[in-house]
């Protein structure tokens, strides 16, 4: 079996086509494994570092607004699209594969078009509780859908015929199979392990308005409540939290229980050791969440596409396992009255965390590579 992946410009389309990418590499049965992103993107960086064959095209997203320069901006998008389309069909005709998976962001539109054009079998995978528009188009031909939320499904299904699985979002390592004991160890934390943990992040690119509340409520969180506080602050937001934690009071920063970094490659121990956890709503920072078991205090990102990290937040929110705060209203007041009931109300907290392990996928990526490797032999 020969297999493309495609998908690019965040990591929540990065990371799930990255690992099923890896799943499928390291079967011997399978004979290549190709990564097709946007050159100078996300994904030329991650990709090659795991080993996986990657290769670039130029290509960048669909011009919006109502300016009048927004219609020869289209027109040039446009052309741009058939050339990235032509680059595309030059690729597959090269690698000659089975199978192409895509998992959104709009490089994985002109793959996805050239496997159509070559009438190469594909299969989407839609990461969000609000499918993107790559998806919703791209899913109309595709052989087999698989998403991450339930709530999305049916807008991806365009005829009887198809085949839609929820999944959840392929995750990759060993997030959920970690203990706290050993992770607080190998991050070289030396906190009590019977001690509550607070994760706060604010995905890859960080959140001024996540870290500046922390700054606000820090004091109460380690004093008051209890909690040992680790905080990934983002690299471009890292030097600015510390200037507001100096102005705040310059002794927090060296607090035993408090743990600040502007991000970490080590998300697997830091979700064994997070008991409660603050972040925005990126399909894949929920799925890690959900599949730790994780209750949340969800602040989704306001100005995601389609708003899709509001769904991703309502969807957590109705099943139990997260409570939000608008981005407006995150403050460090808003942030400890969202968190006091999961401190004093155990039951609430178990509930919650009941909830979240209920929507977690741990096998994601072995159900997507089953439904790649079942439809590929359907194929031959």
């Amino acid at each position: 079996m020969r297999l493309v992946v495609t998908g690019g410009g965040t990591g929540g389309h990065i990371y799930p086509a990255l690992a099923v990418a890896e799943m499928m590499n390291a079967d011997p049965a399978v004979e290549a494994v190709t990564y097709i992103g946007k050159a100078g993107g996300l994904e030329s960086e991650l990709v090659p570092q795991s080993g996986i064959p990657f290769e670039g095209i130029e290509f960048y997203g669909m011009p919006r607004g109502k300016s009048p320069m927004v219609l020869f901006k289209l027109v040039a998008w446009l052309a741009k699209l058939e050339q990235a389309k032509a680059h595309a069909r030059r690729l597959l005709t090269q690698l000659k594969p089975d199978v192409v998976f895509g998992t959104g962001g709009y490089v994985s539109a002109p793959v996805l078009m050239a496997a159509q054009s070559l009438k190469i079998p594909y299969v989407v995978h839609e990461p969000d509780a609000q499918p993107g528009l790559v998806n919703r188009l791209m899913s109309r031909h595709a052989n087999i859908i698989t998403t991450s939320f339930s709530e999305g499904a049916e807008r991806l299904k365009h005829k009887p015929s198809q085949e839609v699985v929820v999944t959840g979002n392929p995750i990759r390592g060993t997030i959920g199979a970690l203990n706290k004991t050993e992770a607080l160890q190998s991050l070289g934390l030396n906190w009590p392990v019977d001690k509550p943990v607070l994760l706060i992040t604010g995905g890859s690119q960080g959140s001024r308005r996540l870290n500046t509340a922390v700054v606000e409520a820090l004091p109460v969180l380690l004093k008051e409540l209890g909690f040992c506080v680790a905080h990934l602050t983002g690299k471009k937001l890292y030097d600015e939290t510390l200037v507001a934690l100096d102005s705040k009071n310059p002794a927090l920063k060296s607090r035993s229980g408090y743990w600040v970094q502007p991000y970490s490659a080590n998300m697997a121990e830091l979700l064994a050791i997070a008991d409660l956890a603050v972040c925005r709503a990126g399909s894949l920072s929920l799925s890690e969440m959900h599949v730790s078991g994780i209750p949340t205090i969800l602040v989704p990102y306001p100005f995601a596409a389609a708003d899709h990290q509001r769904k991703n937040a309502q969807a957590s929110v109705r099943a139990g396992a997260s409570i939000m705060i608008e981005d407006n209203d995150c403050t460090g007041e808003k942030l400890l009255e969202a968190l006091r009931p999961l401190v004093q109300n155990v039951e609430l907290k178990q509930r919650m965390q009941d909830a979240a392990h209920t929507l977690g996928h741990p096998h994601a990526t072995q159900e997507i590579v089953a439904c790649l490797e079942r439809f590929a032999k359907s194929e031959s």
